[in-house]
């Protein structure tokens, strides 16, 4: 699959893939904002009660959770490996 750019070519997506890395940060999280608003659609009351429970076993025991740093540093290794 490959995407226009302003200035014609074509870039596909293992290339835009490639191009994250290179954002600020400030850019990424505008790009994952973008991203969750074109699927923004309702969630079904089904969808709406798994987050209610999760929410809900938060609350209950909070440490239970992995810690953010702790989260990113899994996320770069599983990616590095690809």
């Amino acid at each position: 699959m490959t995407t226009p750019t302003a200035y014609g070519a074509r870039m596909s997506l293992a290339e835009i893939l490639d191009e994250i890395p290179k954002l600020s940060v400030a850019d990424r999280q505008d790009l994952v904002r973008r991203a969750i608003a074109v699927d923004d659609a309702d969630l079904t009351p089904e969808e709406n009660a798994v987050l209610d429970a999760r929410i809900e076993d938060f609350h209950r025991d909070p440490d239970a959770g992995t810690p953010l740093d702790q989260l990113k540093e899994r996320v770069q290794e599983r990616l590095s490996r690809r």
